[in-house]
């Protein structure tokens, strides 16, 4: 496995390369990995692409087999670092893991991300949820991405896909936002997260009249009933917090 003082040499040693054209080859593929895994720390993704840089999608051995994929013979794993979690002390630690790219994998088709509601119908919904954004500290912008990608939060800032109807992004907007507000700091997983955000963002886009297809979405993250009993307090918590906003906000 790479080690974080190899990968900084490496990026010293390109940023520093005389030959303008190869700097700024590398500089496009990296920022391409970075645009494919935007959600993961810095870390991960230049362990990514030092390691496989044509990689699209990475998950470990047991989710391709629960996505009924299988990894192909003799494929080299790509180890990226996880974080452990000590509760007691709050101490996080990091150990090395294995993941695989799609193309490392064979088997069936993954299920494609259906969660496009059509229409306009709900546009003073999207304002008013851009209002309390803004009141509350939190920028968001709207950018042409991948079709694949509907948006995405880090820290205060939301990024919306601007080519998506406005109650897909209205859609977008209230899961990200639960995001912005119930996991700044928390440790909880990834997985109960998304469960979490999506949950929340389907009370809320239920409750103003569009119908989301948060079934689609929560089916990727494995979701079933215990897991969302297992957030209830917390999903009616923000729903609440998120719909008092929109319908009450001036």
């Amino acid at each position: 496995m790479l080690k974080l003082k190899d990968i900084h040499n490496k990026v010293k040693h390109l940023a520093t390369e005389t030959d303008r054209v190869k700097r700024s080859t590398f500089f496009k593929d990296y920022l391409n990995v970075m645009s494919r895994f935007w959600n993961y720390s810095h870390y991960n993704q230049l362990l990514i692409y030092f390691q496989y840089p044509k990689a699209t999608k990475v998950a470990g051995y047991t989710t391709w087999k629960r996505l009924n994929r299988k990894i192909k013979k003799g494929e080299k794993a790509i180890k990226i670092l996880a974080p452990i979690i000590i509760e007691d002390d709050e101490i996080i630690y990091f150990k090395p893991v294995s993941v695989f790219d799609i193309s490392q994998t064979k088997g069936e088709p993954l299920p494609r991300l259906d969660i496009d509601i059509k229409g306009e119908s709900k546009r003073h919904w999207l304002n008013n949820l851009l209002s309390y954004c803004s009141d509350t500290g939190i920028k968001v912008t709207f950018k042409e991405l991948n079709d694949n990608f509907y948006g995405f939060n880090r820290g205060n800032t939301i990024v919306i896909n601007s080519s998506k109807s406005i109650n897909t992004q209205i859609n977008t907007l209230v899961h990200e936002l639960a995001h912005a507000l119930m996991h700044k700091d928390s440790k909880c997983s990834t997985k109960t997260k998304e469960i979490q955000a999506e949950a929340v963002a389907y009370v809320v886009c239920k409750t103003i009249g569009l119908e989301p297809k948060s079934f689609n979405y929560l089916a990727i993250y494995d979701a079933g009933k215990e897991n969302i009993l297992d957030n209830l307090e917390i999903i009616s918590k923000f729903s609440k917090k998120i719909l008092d906003a929109i319908f009450f906000h001036k």
